[in-house]
């Protein structure tokens, strides 16, 4: 099997787009419905309006898509916070608002390999630290469901609070 990534809108550049909208529908992760939403029905759009970056690995061998991770900016806002003063003055606050990258994404197929989340993780990780060295920003986000934490807490994630909704978890590293 032969893996590569491509950014989404390489693929808007190359492809054939009921091609491209063929394989996206193709995607199937039913541990969780939203990231199967969000790649058929959102991810281009936001590629079109530049709020985010999606990047698709795939099986060449198949043409299929095996998981994906979304990359954005998003800033992180702690007003009131309990958290480690040190991990606080981490964060570079200012007026409460920390700048921050947000790996609003990580999904994989039903039927990809283990290991393929972190490598998809590594690789996004990669494409922060990249950013980092171009014009700054330190601390990566995400939101995750509570049967996530202990799997991203082993990346070396921490744990910052629910969100407003409560439903979903902000966790926080720095690189």
């Amino acid at each position: 099997m032969i893996l590569k990534t491509y950014q989404l809108h390489e693929l808007m550049n190359t492809m054939e787009k009921n091609e491209l909208s063929s394989m996206m529908s193709d995607f199937k992760c039913s541990r969780n419905k939203d990231s199967e939403n969000f790649l058929r029905n959102i991810s281009l759009r936001h590629e079109k309006k530049d709020i985010s970056r999606t990047y698709l690995t795939i099986n060449l061998d198949e043409e299929r898509i095996l998981g994906y991770a979304t990359l954005a900016l998003k800033c992180l806002s702690l007003n009131e916070t309990n958290l480690d003063p040190d991990i606080v003055r981490s964060m570079n606050l200012n007026e409460g608002v920390a700048q921050a990258y947000l790996l609003g994404q990580l999904a994989r197929a039903d039927d990809a390999t283990p290991g393929l989340g972190k490598t998809m993780l590594d690789e996004a990780l990669k494409v922060f630290s990249l950013g980092k060295k171009k014009f700054g920003c330190r601390m990566v986000r995400l939101d995750c469901k509570d049967e996530l934490i202990e799997y991203y807490g082993s990346y070396g994630f921490l744990h910052i609070r629910k969100d407003q909704k409560k439903d979903l978890n902000q966790m926080v590293i720095f690189m």
